[in-house]
């Protein structure tokens, strides 16, 4: 009577959640409804707040289109889980060279999301491809895009054919529409050249939201792309805790485990203390949009939070990530491999004095209470060690970039850390190291790949022997 009462609520709110038909999953399905019934009257409350936005919002008003930057296992499972609303918003994946527009054409312009040995296949995605520094829209349904012989052609062309790419460009659109709403779920180290790609098409009123590992990313793009405070975006903050495993083609995403999506805006640069800014009323309406459009979509069970707590999961985020991910990089080792070895405990040890000691020091963080026994090393190496066991089976994502000669996220990682420690005046030497060491294994990886010449070091004139 109880489900069947929840179930009638979240009727009579017009909340359709995506309940999976399988009896193991009941307990997960009553979670979801409860969280949708949740999500509705916060999001209610966003949309008032919306509905009293200043009267130079209320005379463009928004098209309600979200982009879509980096189609990787997060990027699919957002674009997924939006296209799966009763009533989606239009979506448009930004695809940054023909090669992936190509790929993303043998998959039948779709996504798919596998859950308990199912895929769920969602389409309908307009794209837009970056060719040549400029980009080039293909709604859905146009040739090009939906239609299979021409689409495939163009696309193969392309990807194949470099010296044909803008005589295949000329009769396709290209796109100089302002984004309102942009997702950026790329890599850290390459968050600053995407969004430069798309920075002429971003306003003071537009909204950007970052879904990624590492901190320090929106202090780079302020720095690189937006220098001029009064010309930047809105920035928000996700945090996914979803399992996502990438299938061997693209666009096809197993989903591991259910978790959830955190949400936040970015205060205001003027704000000296985060505990200030939870009490800032006037986000912009795109913000506003944004966020009430991903909480009121069921599978990424997504909660807003206010700036401060966000920065706070994030931190937490960052610091398990700082540890198991560079030591297994270094190691070559599944996750819970690091949990049964005495020398990787000593290392944690001494890596989490100095995460701790940086994260409780941080100034932003003054007068937000219970600090220093959330970031404690003690209650970080049971965080780490439940992580660790929960994913004990599954190679870190800076294993697997090391592995495919990608660039890692360790500046963004530990990297992050031993600058704010630099800042405060405390020296991280073990972070240090071991942010050095994963640069040095991902160099001599790609000296292997690329059979690179060793550099000669008697060409200093100060290493020569005489």
């Amino acid at each position: 009577m109880v489900f069947g009462h929840h179930l009638l609520v979240s009727h009579m709110l017009g909340v359709r959640p995506l309940l999976r038909a399988a009896a193991s999953e009941v307990c997960g399905a009553k979670a979801r409804i409860h969280h949708q019934i949740f999500s509705s009257r916060l999001a209610s409350t966003w949309t008032q707040d919306a509905d009293r936005a200043s009267p130079e919002s209320e005379n463009r008003r928004l098209s309600g289109r979200i982009h879509i930057l980096g189609v990787g296992n997060v990027g699919t499972f957002v674009a997924h889980s939006l296209a799966s609303q009763p009533s989606p918003p239009p979506i448009t994946l930004l695809l940054h060279n023909p090669g992936v527009f190509y790929a993303f054409q043998k998959r039948k312009q779709c996504l798919a999301i596998n859950s308990a040995g199912l895929d769920d296949i969602k389409t309908g995605f307009d794209v837009s491809v970056l060719s040549d520094g400029t980009w080039y829209t293909l709604p859905y349904g146009a040739e090009g895009n939906n239609a299979p012989a021409g689409g495939e052609r163009i696309a193969e062309d392309m990807a194949k054919n470099e010296a044909e790419i803008e005589a295949k460009m000329a009769d396709i659109e290209e796109d100089t529409e302002p984004i309102e709403c942009l997702i950026v779920t790329a890599k850290a180290p390459a968050t600053v050249a995407a969004l430069r790609s798309v920075q002429h098409r971003l306003t003071p009123e537009s909204t950007v939201l970052f879904i990624q590992n590492g901190m320090g990313v929106i202090d780079a793009v302020n720095k690189k792309v937006f220098p001029e405070p009064t010309l930047r975006p809105h920035y928000m903050l996700g945090i996914v805790s979803h399992g996502l495993a990438q299938r061997q083609d693209r666009f096809h995403v197993t989903h591991t485990g259910v978790g959830t999506t955190i949400l936040g805006p970015v205060p205001s640069q003027n704000s000296r203390t985060l505990a200030s800014t939870d009490k800032e009323p006037d986000w912009a309406p795109s913000t506003k949009y944004l966020l009430r459009t991903l909480t009121l979509t069921p599978p990424l069970v997504a909660v807003a939070e206010t700036p401060s707590s966000i920065m706070l999961y994030q931190l937490e985020k960052l610091a398990m990530n700082s540890i198991i991910n560079p030591l297994t990089a270094l190691m070559n080792c599944r996750n819970g491999e690091i949990l049964y070895n005495y020398s990787f405990t000593r290392v944690m040890r001494l890596l989490l004095f100095e995460v701790s000691s940086v994260i409780c020091s941080l100034p932003e963080l003054q007068g937000i209470p219970g600090v220093e026994n959330r970031f404690s090393p003690e209650r970080l190496r049971g965080m780490i060690t439940q992580l660790a066991n929960k994913t004990a089976k599954n190679h870190s994502s800076m294993l697997q970039d090391v592995r495919s000669n990608k660039t890692t996220e360790i500046e963004f990682l530990n990297g992050y850390i031993i600058g704010r420690g630099e800042e405060l005046g405390i020296k991280c030497v073990a972070n240090y190291m071991i942010k050095h060491l994963v640069l040095a294994k991902q160099r001599e990886s790609r000296q292997k790949d690329f059979s690179a010449i060793p550099i000669d070091i008697t060409d200093d004139p100060k290493n020569s022997v005489s």
